[in-house]
């Protein structure tokens, strides 16, 4: 969770008024090292504003995935691998996260139904 920007405001212009950010962080309860990055971040973009970081690139686009599983149920992750141009793994990692399993064997093997 981030401060709010009324904080952020508030504790930096304590800083200004009494000179000494190790006071200020007393009195706010907050780390010294927060108020720096606050001080950088001000001096570097001229506001207060949150930094929002955003989300990595995906090495599979999901939709094109699901889209060429409809047309391919039954391909295996090399072949999917090579259309997508990455390693099968991905494509594991990828179909794990979007709720795929793998393939069951809908009658028993013979081992298991030899036995008594």
């Amino acid at each position: 969770m981030a401060y709010s920007l009324d904080f952020r405001k508030k504790v930096l212009a304590y800083c200004d008024k009494t000179g000494s950010i190790s006071e200020a962080s007393a009195v706010f309860q907050i780390s010294r090292n927060t108020i720096y990055q606050w001080l950088k971040l001000k001096e570097k973009t001229g506001e207060l504003h949150h930094q929002v970081k955003g989300t990595k690139p995906r090495k599979v686009d999901r939709e094109k995935l699901k889209n060429y599983l409809e047309t391919h149920p039954d391909a295996y992750l090399t072949e999917i691998a090579s259309v997508f141009g990455c390693h099968p793994t991905a494509i594991h990692y990828a179909l794990k996260s979007m709720g795929y399993t793998r393939k069951k064997r809908a009658v028993p093997t013979t081992n298991k139904t030899l036995k008594k």
